[in-house]
């Protein structure tokens, strides 16, 4: 309500019922008046203060699971289709995967799990078209594998009635990474990109067979050699219809934010070839887990952490996918000393992106912040989310968890990937900008 609207509902009764009336009632009237406009203010800013977040109070942080060892990366799904977040995530130390169901407003979270030894990802996805989810599980380590473990068509949370399977041709061939699903081929549903790190590290796709089930007739082909893959998206860069392999390297001669131009389904024999590649920048840096986003007309924008000091932002300039702008933003003060994760969204409410960072390094530092980006003297006001507490944050998502209609914060901290100290575990964040 307006101050206008204020005056509309006593101003004019008032004057109404005293025309013509003595001094003395036309005082009252303006008193009235007056006092109602004080209610509205005093009312106002109270709604306004309800409505802002301190910069220097950490958020309320809600648990979800911390009953296992090294939580090692979140990504979300919604496998029973009831518009609700499901999370899956990775155990590394624990040797698990688990899929978590959303309780909606209750807080206990059931899981499935599935076994997945040195676990770095996991993703939910329906890989032989029957209508149940899968999930996939990539392994580093020593255990150097990609597994399926394929869905029931009854009985979907007893872990019993699930199937373990590894692809053979990925065993033991490098220290898998992350995973995409992509239908690469455009042929037997889809197909796995996938990355690796260290000895034999690829960025590459799993082609499936006509009967995916059918394990030992998975095909791997390399894309291109890497280093150590920390991200991978599927974007058409290019404009040309076709998803592109977008990753994030570092840790050798390969490293950068770089793309790979998918070389169409009709190319058959190049799609088993190396991919032609682009670079969009930080060839000699050590870029961590990024996230995009779309601005003006579709061109894709980029934001990731470096290993160590700035967080990066990549505009694309042109159709091609070949011009790229680059700026960049010092960590905060108080941060964790290793920089991994970057996610943009609106957080308090005024229609602009802000910016969420995670780290590793934060015993005793802050390990996830929000900032916010003041046009005027174009600089960078960041804020406290998770306070002191924990010590390895991952990957961070801005999901509306509770549905009271702000950008809560979905998060993992592993410890330092301690096998005997549990870190966190599978943690988020409320929003205090609408308390229910």
């Amino acid at each position: 309500m307006t101050f206008n609207k204020v005056v509309g509902m006593y101003g004019s009764s008032l004057e109404k019922g005293n025309a013509g009336g003595s001094f003395s009632s036309r005082c009252v009237g303006n008193w009235i008046v007056l006092l109602s406009f004080l209610t509205f203010m005093v009312f106002s800013n109270v709604k306004l203060l309800s409505q802002s977040i301190d910069p220097s109070v950490p958020w309320k942080m809600h648990i979800i699971d911390n009953s296992s060892f090294g939580s090692d990366g979140t990504k979300v799904c919604d496998v029973n289709k009831d518009g609700l977040t499901d999370i899956i995530c990775g155990w590394e130390q624990g040797h698990v995967a688990r899929l978590y169901f959303n309780p909606g407003p209750s807080e206990h979270w059931s899981y499935l799990e599935v076994p997945a030894r040195d676990v770095e990802d996991a993703l939910v996805v329906d890989l032989d078209a029957d209508g149940y989810d899968d999930i996939v599980t990539f392994s580093e380590g020593t255990h150097k594998r990609i597994t399926i473990h394929w869905a029931p068509k009854q009985n979907y949370a007893d872990k019993s009635q699930w199937l373990s399977q590894d692809i053979p041709c990925t065993v033991g061939a490098t220290q898998w990474m992350f995973g995409r699903p992509m239908d690469v081929d455009g042929k037997n549903g889809l197909d796995l990109i996938v990355a690796a790190k260290n000895e034999g590290a690829i960025v590459g796709w799993l082609e499936s067979p006509s009967n995916p089930r059918d394990i030992d007739a998975w095909k791997l082909h390399t894309i291109a050699p890497a280093s150590w893959v920390m991200s991978i998206e599927i974007l058409d860069i290019d404009f040309d219809g076709q998803p592109d392999v977008l990753v994030s390297d570092r840790n050798n001669d390969t490293n950068g934010i770089k793309w790979f131009k998918h070389p169409g389904t009709q190319q058959t024999d190049k799609l088993h070839q190396r991919w032609d590649q682009h670079l969009v920048g930080l060839p000699k840096r050590d870029p961590m887990f990024f996230q995009t986003a779309r601005y003006d007309h579709g061109l894709l924008e980029i934001w990731v952490p470096d290993i160590r000091n700035h967080v990066f932002h990549f505009k694309q300039l042109d159709s091609l996918g070949h011009d790229w702008a680059l700026d960049s933003i010092p960590f905060p003060t108080g941060s964790g000393t290793v920089g991994k994760s970057a996610a943009i969204g609106d957080i308090n409410g005024d229609g602009q992106n802000d910016l969420v960072t995670t780290y590793d390094g934060a015993r005793e530092r802050i390990g996830i912040f929000w900032s916010s980006h003041n046009a005027v003297d174009d600089h960078w006001i960041h804020h406290n989310v998770s306070g002191l507490a924990g010590n390895k944050y991952d990957f961070a998502y801005l999901i509306d968890m509770d549905l009271d209609g702000d950008l809560d914060i979905l998060s993992s901290e592993e410890n330092n990937n301690s096998s005997t100290v549990a870190g966190l575990g599978v943690i988020w964040y409320e929003n205090p900008l609408f308390n229910k």
